[in-house]
């Protein structure tokens, strides 16, 4: 079986349903765990999600780790989530017995094919990273935002995984931010403090996983039949982040880059489409529940409107 892991919001919501429902596609044997930020979605996922899923509330990880609970005040709920990353994970280990590994995966990710790959690197280490993979003029931004994606942590059962949750933990409550400060960014810029650990530290081969907006750009991206291909392998998972839906109709696809055409045409639409059609099955539960960020105060790179054309800046 293969444990997945993923925390999610009010504004998380609909991508953390699109991810369990990718998984399941490819995985026939697994069990993903919610680490739900407030009351109402623990609720609403307990109605939707009946099988592989166990739900969890952020309370039931602060009741025991009365640090992390001391810092929550301080920070916007995004920095939180950040910053519980590693409690999470010492909370599973300590309240699942059955747990030989964890794969934490930001709920803004689609599986496009078998995650048996990222299982196997896995079984060859305590702790799986990936690369953030910037290219060009963006390589500088390795000293800025990091040379990994916390996107995706991958954690076998070890005293070297249990050591490295202690010491990403402590760093995380000590300071955890969504802005650039003294060598800090988010829970990302500590992790370039690895280089030169000793082998139980792996870093993923596979270009395949971990896809982002910033290094697919100048890639090859190309569907045959139903798989997704990108300069000629096949696409494991695609990380959408710097999506935002701005209402049920109205879409920054990424704030952060220009999206070329076949990247908007092969993944960008096929999600809008899945993102409305969840919004639309989530409104049977809870009509209420999706907000959206809204038009205002806001500079596009990718506007898109549903069954409409794309806008770049």
């Amino acid at each position: 079986m293969h444990y997945y892991c993923t925390i999610v919001s009010k504004d998380y919501l609909h991508k953390g349903l699109m991810l369990y429902d990718s998984i399941k596609k490819y995985d026939m044997d697994f069990k993903m765990f919610f680490i739900c930020m407030q009351d109402e979605v623990k609720d609403l996922l307990e109605k939707i999600l009946q099988e592989k899923a166990v739900f969890i509330h952020i309370k039931a990880v602060e009741g025991q780790d009365r640090k992390l609970a001391s810092v929550k005040a301080g920070r916007n709920e995004k920095e939180y989530a950040w910053t519980s990353k590693a409690s999470i994970f010492l909370y599973l280990f300590n309240n699942y017995s059955e747990l030989d590994h964890i794969l934490w995966l930001d709920s803004d990710i689609i599986f496009y094919s078998s995650p048996e790959p990222i299982f196997s690197e896995l079984s060859l280490c305590s702790v799986l990273l990936t690369r953030e993979r910037f290219k060009g003029n963006n390589i500088k931004l390795n000293n800025v935002y990091g040379v990994y994606n916390t996107g995706l942590i991958g954690l076998r059962r070890d005293k070297n995984a249990v050591g490295f949750i202690n010491w990403y933990r402590r760093k995380c409550i000590e300071w955890c931010y969504d802005k650039v400060h003294k060598g800090k960014w988010s829970d990302q810029m500590y992790l370039n403090k690895i280089h030169g650990n000793p082998g139980w530290i792996r870093v993923s081969k596979n270009t395949e996983i971990n896809v982002t907006p910033w290094n697919i750009q100048g890639c090859m991206v190309k569907k045959l039949n139903d798989d997704i291909y990108v300069d000629g392998k096949k696409l494991i998972f695609y990380h959408y982040s710097g999506f935002k839906p701005l209402n049920a109709e109205e879409f920054e696809l990424c704030t952060y880059i220009e999206l070329q055409e076949d990247v908007v045409k092969l993944l960008y639409i096929p999600y809008v489409n899945s993102y409305k059609q969840m919004i639309n099955y989530v409104n049977k539960f809870k009509s209420n529940l999706f907000k959206g960020a809204g038009l205002q105060g806001c500079i596009y790179k990718n506007y898109y409107r549903l069954n409409g054309d794309l806008v770049h800046e």
